[in-house]
């Protein structure tokens, strides 16, 4: 008798029973009979199922599982015809198919993916994706059963693992794998991405067999033929059609009565298919030659893609005239195509768009004595031929790691983060949000669910909202305190959350939860009762705030929920473009709002610096304020002119003085330039000071400046001279759009951070200035223009400096310190670029030529820009990670540490590089509670131990002055896995 967890599993996987048909009955105490029951498809798969109180499982009026009668419907093959989905919705499969002879049963197995434990079998239904191509590769490894001293298959595992790497299919196809093939495939990081038909068990490779990866979920079935020889098929649901994928390897004339072997084989296989609605590929190892099995695929609808598409090419798979282990496998000499990807689609839905062979070389240093395998690789793409309904969407079943969300924006925030980080027990977990959707579909599904969502938005206008006092919502033995929001027009956030709702008709919980519908709210804590949450939430002053747009979050594992797409409200029906939209997305402009906000502070500032002077100051801003380019995570920094007879750590003093008890200050007179930090109102910002009698004539001679003063203005002018040249070439409105997009593009990249070894906020700012000048198509153009950045930059010879001004391209270039030489405009010139190392230094040229190659294809209209914008994933860039996490129960004391890592972790990186290590940072330092965790991902030479770069971490770790702070330094294959 099946367990109830693995009969759970067994009706969630099989794509051909009807889940909602299921109902479950389990003990509850406070129930007047003691059991209560609940639909088995309304139970969250990730959520806490009581699996020891279920007892029995029921569908229609048939109990098909009961724990106290032993009865178990669903492993003995009786379900009731109610548990199979209908006929009319072409899902009708018998529930044990036969084929040919009463032996042939194609049995359920498991599917495994990767979670942040390791493998384990995927208990979530297969969900439906939509596609418009489909890439699908085949692939006998040779198992080294045979001539194991002769074909090194230590060598061959290794190259035939980065070959199905380089193929980049949806699906692989493998036949002959072995235990140690799956263990290397199960340690790499790229085939995380996809769902695989074993785990490190090996269960159906030993001593070996096929296997079946898929990027797409899937569901699996298998069928016996003798000891070894096994078929799987696994089904995916696609642009709402079922496909079925056949993974096989048929009989070999090695055996007696091989072709009438293979014939039966085929037969099973081809009268299992075509019981299944949908359409069927059939992928592997035909051991076939010529036209043998001819009739038998054609009177199955079978088309053999090679012989389509090049039907005049022999295709040769195994070649032993060509392949030496071919060669030295093969019974007769004669080269054949023994492996075959075959399409079954009635309807013609798939078209095959191309094939091809790979693994066809020898691998290197062998002298051409050893191929990857005997076999050469097939791998062909489809292409879908219906455009796929946008409706599609609302089949998805919703999860809970994924919702719909208004955020407030950044200038109310502080005030609801200080009562969550008291009361909240989920505050590490959630931001601060009103849910409009939750649950929501997989993230897989974003950028579908964006473009259905965004042309809808497009028509609803931003509006008000007031977070006005704070109400409670009572639960059996707890209480949710939760924040009012008071709507400007009144309905507007309702009539947000149906449109949203109508979109995706099976995401309703949010409007049918409870009876009054849809109550918007921001939770704030949790209390023992609603008495106990009023007398101890602090006085509430309301604040207020536009809503302009909604946010797509998520959560991967244990992660915290993250903001993974924008979509504005009131474009006019416009909608924007595709480029605009990303650069909203990841660098977008101040609202007028926050304009406003930014104008106050500096404001109060000024006065400050007025009363401390006697005289209204000259404050000259720096940075993305002074370049026009602003956006909502940009700090505020400014120079205050004061005159030479001033103490400047004096005059810093007293405005620290004038501002106390307005906002929080911090003075530091030990930096290379002092500076008084400050934050008014949820923004951070940095006072500085030059001592200079006249701000215009100092810049024409700098040299008579004290040596702080200059440091801290001579931003000022290298900002105006971008400015003054840039606008001889192209508006600076023009340059203003290149500069966004760029540093949205390096910001979903990961490479917007000159602490972390890659570029700062200037650097970007004279990339663009320099594109501009020497751009030779005076094209205004931004998407060109953008074009234009990456191929000036992928072709630019890094021995030369990249300079705005004369004086500037006289700058020395000094190897190996200037990886990426990016010079200012004013003597004495600097290299903006100086923490670039020489591994950051490939990572910002790889993606260089990464932009220039894409955005080449967007022009002419084969890709899209969210292919240039696709965010990098960490956990796939790198063999091996090093964590280095640091601990302290004071909070303060914990921010002050992480600046000081992150301010030497340059260093460590180069001691790194200096032992011959690629390094990889994450750039950031992720902080939860009283732990705060920094990953570098490496790439190690085979001879160097990992315990190596672990002593390197804590001689590094060792020279930082943290008081009372505790480190852990690891390495680990899985940075996802740390926690």
């Amino acid at each position: 008798m099946a367990t109830s967890r693995e009969v759970y599993d067994r009706i969630i996987w099989d794509v051909r029973l009807d889940t909602s048909a299921f109902v479950v009955g389990f003990q509850e105490r406070l129930s007047s009979t003691g059991i209560r029951e609940k639909p088995l498809a309304q139970w969250a798969t990730d959520g806490d199922i009581p699996w020891h109180r279920i007892r029995y499982i029921r569908c229609g009026e048939v109990v098909v599982w009961d724990r106290e009668q032993h009865l178990d419907l669903i492993s003995s093959g009786d379900l009731p015809a109610a548990a199979w989905k209908s006929e009319t919705t072409e899902n009708l499969v018998e529930k044990v198919v036969t084929v040919l002879d009463s032996t042939a049963i194609f049995t359920p197995r498991p599917v495994y993916k990767y979670h942040i434990s390791g493998w384990q079998a995927d208990t979530q239904k297969a969900t439906a994706v939509n596609l418009e191509t489909l890439a699908i590769a085949s692939f006998n490894v040779l198992c080294d059963i045979y001539e194991k001293d002769k074909i090194a298959t230590e060598k061959r595992l290794p190259v035939i693992v980065e070959q199905l790497r380089q193929c980049n299919a949806d699906i692989i196809a493998i036949q002959e794998a072995t235990p140690p093939l799956l263990e290397l495939l199960l340690s790499q990081t790229w085939v995380r991405n996809y769902y695989i038909s074993d785990d490190s068990k090996a269960a159906t490779v030993k001593p070996y067999g096929n296997l079946l990866l898929s990027r797409l979920p899937f569901t699996l079935v298998e069928h016996q033929f003798s000891g070894h020889k096994r078929v799987l098929v696994g089904s995916c649901e696609i642009n709402g059609q079922l496909l079925h994928i056949a993974v096989l390897h048929l009989t070999s004339d090695y055996a007696q009565n091989a072709q009438e072997k293979r014939q039966r084989q085929l037969a099973t296989i081809l009268a299992y298919l075509q019981k299944l609605p949908g359409n069927s590929l059939i992928a592997g190892d035909f051991n076939t030659r010529g036209n043998e099995q001819e009739d038998i695929l054609t009177a199955a609808g079978c088309v053999d893609i090679w012989e389509q598409l090049h039907p005049d090419v022999a295709g040769y798979t195994f070649d032993p005239q060509r392949n030496a282990l071919a060669a030295l496998m093969s019974l007769k000499g004669i080269p054949v195509r023994l492996d075959r990807i075959l399409l079954r689609s009635q309807n013609r839905d798939w078209q095959p768009q191309s094939i091809d062979l790979f693994a066809c070389e020898p691998i290197a240093g062998t002298e051409g004595k050893i191929y990857p395998s005997d076999h050469f690789g097939v791998r062909a793409v489809l292409k879908f031929a219906k455009s796929f309904p946008a409706s599609a969407l609302s089949t998805v079943r919703p999860v809970y790691q994924s919702a719909v969300v208004v955020i407030p924006p950044d200038h109310v925030l502080p005030a609801i983060q200080a009562i969550r980080e008291r009361y909240d027990a989920r505050v590490e977990r959630w931001m601060a949000h009103i849910n409009l959707l939750y649950g929501f579909l997989p993230e897989s599904y974003f950028a579908e669910a964006v473009e259905i969502i965004a042309p809808v938005l497009a028509q609803l206008q931003p509006f008000q909202i007031t977070l006005a006092d704070f109400q409670t919502f009572t639960h059996r033995q707890s209480s949710t305190a939760w924040l009012r929001p008071v709507v400007q027009p009144e309905k507007a956030l309702h009539e947000l959350q149906a449109v949203l709702e109508n979109l995706f008709p099976q995401c309703n919980e949010q409007s049918s939860k409870t009876k009054a519908g849809f109550t918007p709210h921001l939770s704030v804590g949790q209390f023992p009762s609603p008495e106990a949450a009023l007398a101890e939430l602090p006085q509430w002053q309301p604040v207020n705030f536009t809503v302009d747009a909604i946010a797509l979050i998520s959560r991967r594992g244990d992660e915290p929920f993250e903001v993974r797409h924008i979509v504005y409200l009131g474009q006019g029906g416009q909608g924007g473009s595709e480029l605009g939209e990303l650069v909203k997305k990841w660098e977008p402009e101040l609202t007028s709002a926050q304009q406003l906000q930014r104008d106050t502070v500096l404001e109060v500032v000024t006065q400050a610096c007025a009363e401390c002077l006697g005289f209204p100051p000259s404050l000259q801003l720096l940075g993305s304020a002074r370049l026009g380019v602003q956006s909502s995570d940009s700090d505020l920094d400014a120079v205050c002119v004061i005159p030479t007879y001033l103490s400047g750590e004096g005059f810093l003093t007293s405005v620290q003085q004038k501002l106390q008890g307005l906002c929080h200050t911090q003075l530091v007179l030990d930096a290379r330039v002092p500076i008084l930090r400050l934050q008014l109102e949820g923004i951070c910002f940095d006072l500085l000071y030059a001592r200079v009698e006249n701000y215009q004539l100092a810049r024409k001679n700098p040299h008579n400046l004290d040596p702080i003063s200059l440091k801290a203005i001579v931003g000022c002018w290298e900002a105006d001279v971008i400015t003054e040249v840039v606008s001889q070439y192209v508006s600076l409105d023009t340059f203003r759009q290149l500069l966004r997009a760029v540093r949205a593009w390096a910001k979903a990249r990961g490479i917007y951070s000159n602490t972390w070894g890659f570029l700062g906020g200037f650097s970007w700012a004279l990339l663009c200035g320099f594109c501009c000048k020497f751009d030779q198509t005076s094209d205004t153009n931004i998407e060109k223009l953008l074009s234009n950045f990456f191929q000036i930059l992928h072709n630019h010879d890094w021995q030369q400096a990249i300079a705005l001004t004369d004086v500037g391209r006289q700058y020395k270039v000094q190897s190996p310190r200037d990886w990426l030489p990016i010079v200012t405009s004013i003597e004495p010139c600097q290299n903006t670029a100086r923490n670039v190392t020489r591994s950051t230094a490939r990572i910002i040229q790889s993606e260089f030529a990464r932009g220039a190659k894409l955005t080449q294809r967007i022009l002419a209209g084969q890709e899209k820009w969210t292919t240039l914008f696709e965010p990098i994933n960490l956990h796939q860039e790198s063999e091996i990670f090093l964590i280095l996490k640091v601990s302290n129960q004071d909070k303060h004391a914990l921010e002050k540490c992480c600046g000081i890592l992150e301010a030497y972790i340059i260093s460590l990186m180069i001691q790194l590089e200096q032992i011959g290590i690629f390094v990889r940072p994450w750039t950031n330092i992720q902080q939860i509670g009283n732990t705060a965790r920094l990953v570098l991902g490496l790439h190690l030479s085979a001879d160097l131990p990992s315990t190596t770069v672990e002593q390197l971490a804590r001689d590094f770790l060792a020279q930082l002055n943290c008081q009372n702070s505790s480190f852990e330094v690891m390495t680990v294959n899985d940075a996802s896995g740390i926690q």
